[in-house]
C-alpha cells in the first residue's frame, strides 16, 4: 500500500498520505506555517502520495471558511464545540467531496477512518452521519448555504470567498465588486508551476524541448518564464539553468534591470531565487545576498550553488547591514504577501491588522538602513508581494519625505515585459488579476549623485 513518509523519533514511518494532510493541517492550527510543516511531514514521500497530501493540506486551508460554513450547517452544532481532531477529519472529507474525483463513499470512509487512527472513534458515528449529509446535497442547495454575492458581497466573500473579513472589507473600499470578486477567485486557485530560465542558451533550450521532454509552455509577456503543465519540476530544474519563479516575481528581476550598479545587494535575499537570477545578469561582479536566519542562507547557498551563480552570501540583519556601501540595493522587504494568497494560503488567516502595523515599521527601518547603505548615485529598489498601499505607495512616500537626497527613478531601459505593468511615476505594479500572476510592486528610489 502506498503512503506517506513522516519523520518520527528520526526514523520515517510510512503513513497514507491523508493522515499525512491531516498532521499538516494539525500543526498549522498549532501555529506553523503551511509550507515548513509540509516539508516536515512529507521529507521523504514522492509521486502520487505526495501530491494528494499537499493538495488535501492547501486545498482545506485555502477553504476553511467554505468548508465551514457548509459543516456547520450541516452539524447542526457550533464548529468550536468539536475536538480538533474531528473538525480536521470533517474538513478533509468535506474537501474530498467536493473538490476532487475522489467517489463520495470512498471520502467518507476515508475520513472515518482516519479519525480512527487518530484514537477519536467515538466521534466516527457522527462524522460519518455529517458527510453523508453532505453528499446527499445538490448543488443548488449546497449554493443556497451562502450569501449572494449581489445581495451581500461581503458575507459572500467572506464565506464562499473563504477570505478574512478585514481583509475583503478594505479591498472592496478601494476596488469595484467584480475585482474583488475576481481577486478571491485567484486566491483560491491553486497556482501552477512556473519556472524561469537563467540566460539565453536556457531559454533556447526550454523552446526546443517544450513540446515533448518537460511539457513547459512559455508565459505570454514574460520572457524567460515557462509554465510546467504536467509533471514536476525536478526534471527541467535538473537540465536546464533555472529557478521556480512566478512571472511577478521575475518583473521585479527585471525591473532591477541587467545593467544594475555594483556592488548590487539583496538584503532579504532568502529563499534566493531573485538574488540566483540578477548573478546571472549581464553585469560584472557577484550579488551579495543577506538573510538573518542562517538555515534560510543556506537554502540561498544550496540554490545558487547548484546554479554556479555568482554570490557572496551573508548572514545579517537588513536593518544593521555590515557592509560600507553598495550601488544597487533589492530590498525584497518582508510583508504580508496579500498578492501571493494563493501560494502561501495560511497567510490569510495569520495576519490581521494588528500585523499590518508591525510590517510597516519592519519596512520602514529596512529602508533606512538601505539608504544608509546606497552610496551617490546608487539606486534602491524597494519591492514587495503585498497589496496594501501602506506598505507601497504609503511607504515610499514616508521614505521620500524622510530622505530628500532621495527621488524615484525611472524603469530600466529595454523594458520587455508588458507596459502596463509599469505605472505613470515608473513604479512597477503587477496586479494578480491582470495576468494570472502573484501581485508585487516595486520602485526604484535614486540617491543623488
Amino acid at each position: 500500500m502506498g503512503g506517506a513518509f513522516e519523520p518520527a523519533g528520526g526514523h520515517a514511518e510510512l503513513i497514507p498520505p491523508r493522515v499525512a494532510a491531516f498532521r499538516i493541517l494539525e500543526d498549522v492550527e498549532k501555529g506553523a506555517y503551511a509550507d515548513r510543516s509540509a516539508e516536515r511531514r512529507l521529507a521523504s514521500a514522492k509521486g502520487a502520495d505526495r501530491a494528494l497530501a499537499l493538495e488535501l493540506a492547501y486545498g482545506c486551508i485555502r477553504l476553511r471558511a467554505r468548508l465551514d460554513t457548509e459543516l456547520a450547517r450541516l452539524a447542526e452544532r457550533p464548529l468550536r464545540s468539536l475536538d480538533r481532531a474531528v473538525l480536521l477529519w470533517l474538513r478533509l472529507g468535506l474537501y474530498q467531496l467536493r473538490e476532487t474525483r475522489v467517489p463520495d463513499h470512498a471520502a467518507v470512509h476515508e475520513a472515518v477512518q482516519g479519525l480512527r487512527r487518530c484514537g477519536v472513534a467515538r466521534a466516527a458515528g457522527f462524522v460519518n452521519a455529517v458527510l453523508r449529509a453532505a453528499a446527499r446535497l445538490g448543488p443548488e442547495e449546497r449554493l443556497a448555504l451562502f450569501p449572494p454575492l449581489e445581495a451581500d458581497p461581503v458575507g459572500h466573500l467572506t464565506s464562499w470567498g473563504s477570505h478574512p473579513e478585514w481583509l475583503v472589507r478594505r479591498w472592496l473600499d478601494r476596488w469595484p465588486l467584480e475585482t474583488v470578486a475576481r481577486l478571491v477567485e485567484l486566491d483560491n486557485t491553486p497556482p501552477s508551476v512556473t519556472l524561469r530560465t537563467l540566460g539565453e542558451e536556457a531559454a533556447r533550450a526550454a523552446a526546443e524541448a517544450r513540446e515533448g521532454v518537460y511539457g513547459l509552455a512559455p508565459v505570454p509577456g514574460f520572457p524567460g518564464s515557462w509554465e510546467l503543465c504536467r509533471g514536476d519540476p525536478s526534471g527541467p530544474l535538473g537540465d536546464l539553468p533555472a529557478v521556480v519563479q512566478d512571472p511577478a516575481a521575475s518583473a521585479v528581476v527585471e525591473y532591477v534591470g541587467p545593467a544594475a550598479g555594483r556592488p548590487l545587494v539583496d538584503l532579504c535575499a532568502a529563499p534566493g531565487g531573485k538574488a540566483v537570477a540578477l548573478a546571472a545578469g549581464e553585469a560584472a561582479g557577484p550579488v551579495v545576498a543577506a538573510d538573518r536566519s542562517t538555515v534560510r542562507i543556506r537554502k540561498v547557498a544550496e540554490t545558487g550553488g547548484a546554479l554556479g551563480a555568482d554570490l557572496l552570501l551573508l548572514v545579517a540583519d537588513g536593518r544593521m547591514p555590515p557592509l560600507r556601501s553598495a550601488g544597487t540595493i533589492l530590498l525584497d522587504a518582508p510583508c504580508l504577501g496579500t498578492g501571493v494568497l494563493r501560494r502561501r494560503p495560511d497567510a490569510r488567516w495569520r495576519v490581521g491588522p494588528e500585523r499590518l502595523a508591525a510590517v510597516v515599521r519592519l519596512q520602514r527601518q529596512l529602508l533606512d538602513a538601505a539608504a544608509d547603505l546606497a552610496e551617490p548615485g546608487g539606486t534602491i529598489v524597494y519591492a514587495t508581494c503585498t497589496l496594501e498601499p501602506e506598505e507601497n505607495e504609503g511607504q515610499v512616500t514616508d521614505f521620500l519625505s524622510r530622505h530628500p537626497d532621495f527621488s524615484r527613478g525611472p524603469a530600466p531601459g529595454g523594458w520587455a515585459f508588458p507596459e502596463d505593468l509599469l505605472g505613470p511615476e515608473g513604479e512597477l505594479r503587477v496586479w494578480p488579476w491582470q495576468h494570472s500572476t502573484d501581485g508585487s510592486f516595486a520602485v526604484r528610489l535614486r540617491r543623488s549623485a
